[in-house]
């Protein structure tokens, strides 16, 4: 077969998949940017109906402030076992509800307990506590708006009708209520809580104003554009999507998938569903109560087939001027393309080659068109990738070779550091213990004058002492040999009784004593002996730069399945801009207050990578001029009894 006709049924087999391709790629775009500008549009049809929605109830409580102000209702608050009174007020406030064409309108004290009803039979004297709208009201002291639920109960209280309205439109005794309820005062005193609202279940107008206000009431080929529904959980209490039978679908419950990740999870829900007998490109959005709980749900949906026609209409356009566009491409092409097939396939020889590793390959170039210039272009890039790769190779032997030194260089400081520290421990504790043993006086009574030498002397030896150790841990942290060994250890007995023994002659010296607010026999699962580092660390620094006379408390307590620990003392507090220091290596923080206590910035440090190695983390809290307060968190254990207590250590 020639190459002229095994190229040209290779074009055609290239343009024929090129078009495929971008048949393809076209119905795909073209219905993903049709479907999403309508998942947008649903969006912010959504946003509207939710706007409707809240203008009903903000309706609601721009009336009841008003009546808040009614000497009338007024009058009853302070005088509430006025029986004429509360005729009057009776009567008048069902005028108010008939007016507002509301279910519910109530009267109560500042407690929640109802004064009066302005629906028959008028019950009164049971409390409302438990609705999330009055105690918004009692707490906030201000006016709270907003949907609730109200169970069989209440609904047989509040009025005739009501519970057989709920069970009508859907078989479950209980119904969601939507209104306000405001504060009334009197001399800036809270003397009764005003509530209306209206029952949702069974009511078409507020889900038929969405559908009119935001789609027109449109239909296409004899079906309605545009749903909305209100549910209550899962099941569809106000709606205007229609069944088979050409009735509202009150009572028919959403798909268990949305109601999962609505209902459950309190994320919206947008996408293709499947309404009854149609399918629907839809939103589905969470109602909460005042308290925050999901009590149903509000949809917007618009009837899927428009768009899909829609999208039908532009592809069919877009494929049909892309193969024409494409045929008359083939034949300039072809007619192009003899006169340049020699040169290109030397071209995409010679890139194989150069692809293959083979950067010294080069192409012939003959004639002085652009396929000329190609090919020298194609030569020059060639060299350069040569270059650059002897180039890269060097570099990355340079590169290789510091990697080296710096493993070596960062070898022999870690050990440098493990032996320095570790030889000069055992002469500084034989020298301390020679120095307290003169200074307590042992050898000899002692001059003021020679005590405050030695006093000078073991504050010297105390912080060579806390940089050994400190350096000490920095080495075994620096070799990764700070191994985490988990268990139960009992906090008090294992950790921090010998923590705080070890300190009791500075503490003692400060006069300063530990408030111990952890129980005798709690128990955390962690490493005893780093855990025993983290404490020294952090009521050594309590004891050193504490306030003096102040005192250390010791604190635990379980939030969010992990136990937290804390240390907390008096003191003139860090200043929120220093916070940031204290937990890097060798930071120490330059104010005035810190700059005669020497410290080698390492101990927070420390315990920062201890208790991460735990799994846990440390943090720092203050109060400028009162206290600072260190915590961290540990995974929770099963203590035999409660985590708090509380002892004092002088």
């Amino acid at each position: 077969m020639k190459l002229q006709t095994k190229f040209n049924l290779g074009t055609i087999i290239v343009f024929a998949t090129l078009a495929i391709s971008i048949a393809f790629i076209s119905v795909y775009y073209t219905g993903q940017t049709i479907i999403l500008e309508a998942e947008n549009r649903i969006k912010i049809y959504t946003r509207a109906a939710w706007e409707i929605h809240n203008a009903k109830t903000a309706r609601i409580n721009a009336a009841l402030e008003i009546l808040a102000q009614d000497q009338v209702v007024r009058m009853l608050l302070l005088d509430p076992k006025n029986p004429a009174l509360a005729a009057s007020t009776q009567k008048y406030l069902e005028a108010v509800r008939r007016e507002q064409e509301m279910d519910i309108l109530n009267l109560m004290t500042p407690g929640g307990t109802v004064i009066l009803r302005s629906r028959f039979p008028y019950n009164s004297g049971d409390s409302l506590l438990g609705d999330p709208m009055v105690r918004c009201v009692m707490s906030s002291q201000q006016s709270c708006t907003g949907s609730i639920i109200i169970e069989l109960e209440r609904l047989d209280t509040e009025g005739d009708g009501l519970t057989e309205r709920c069970l009508a439109v859907g078989g479950e005794p209980r119904g969601m209520w939507s209104g306000a309820a405001v504060p009334v005062f009197e001399d800036g005193r809270l003397i009764g809580i005003l509530q209306m609202g209206s029952l949702l279940n069974g009511a078409a107008e507020k889900v038929d104003r969405i559908r009119d206000a935001v789609f027109a009431d449109e239909y296409y080929k004899g079906k309605p554009v545009g749903t909305a529904t209100i549910f209550m959980g899962d099941m569809r209490i106000s709606t205007n999507v229609l069944d088979t039978q050409g009735r509202r679908a009150v009572g028919t419950r959403v798909s268990k998938e949305v109601a999962d990740q609505v209902l459950k999870e309190g994320y919206s829900w947008t996408g293709r569903a499947y309404v009854v007998d149609r399918w629907y490109l839809s939103q589905y959005d969470p109602i909460q109560d005042p308290d925050g709980n999901i009590i149903g749900m509000l949809y917007v949906g618009e009837l899927e087939q428009k768009y899909l026609d829609m999208r039908t209409r532009a592809v069919v356009l877009y494929i049909s001027i892309t193969l024409l566009g494409m045929a008359f491409a083939y034949v300039v092409y072809y007619f192009m393309i003899r006169g340049v097939l020699r040169p290109l396939h030397q071209l995409s020889e010679a890139t194989k080659q150069l692809s293959s590793g083979d950067l010294a390959h080069r192409v012939a170039v003959r004639g002085k068109d652009e396929v000329a210039d190609l090919s020298v272009s194609f030569n020059d890039m060639a060299e350069q990738l040569e270059n650059q790769h002897r180039e890269l190779e060097q570099r990355q032997q340079e590169l290789q070779d510091l990697s080296n030194e710096l493993r070596v260089i960062n070898r022999n400081y870690i050990e440098m550091l493990g032996f320095v520290t570790h030889e000069l421990k055992n002469p500084l504790t034989s020298a301390m213990m020679s120095l307290y043993t003169v200074k307590d006086g042992y050898l000899g009574e002692l001059g003021p004058a020679q005590k405050k030498s030695l006093e000078s002397v073991a504050q010297s030896l105390d912080y060579f002492e806390d940089m050994i150790k400190n350096y000490l841990d920095l080495s075994r942290l620096e070799k990764g040999e700070l191994d985490v060994r988990k268990g139960q250890v009992a906090l008090h007995r294992e950790v921090i009784q010998p923590v705080v023994e070890s300190l009791g002659r500075e503490m003692q010296a400060r006069q300063m004593r530990v408030v111990d607010h952890i129980a005798d026999d709690a128990e955390v699962y962690a490493d005893g002996n780093l855990l025993r580092i983290v404490y020294d660390n952090l009521l050594s620094n309590a004891v050193k730069y504490g306030r003096e006379g102040g005192q250390i408390i010791l604190d635990a307590h379980v939030s969010n399945g992990q136990v937290v620990l804390s240390v907390q003392n008096d003191s003139d507090g860090i200043p929120p801009e220093k916070m940031g220091l204290l937990f890097k290596k060798f930071s120490r923080l330059d104010s005035p207050r810190y700059a005669t206590k020497r410290g080698t910035g390492l101990g927070l440090y420390i315990c920062k990578e201890i208790i991460e190695k735990h799994g846990g983390e440390i943090w720092a809290d203050s109060k400028v001029g009162e206290w600072v307060k260190f915590s961290f968190s540990l995974s929770k254990s099963v203590p035999s009894k409660s985590l708090d207590q509380t002892a004092t250590f002088n």
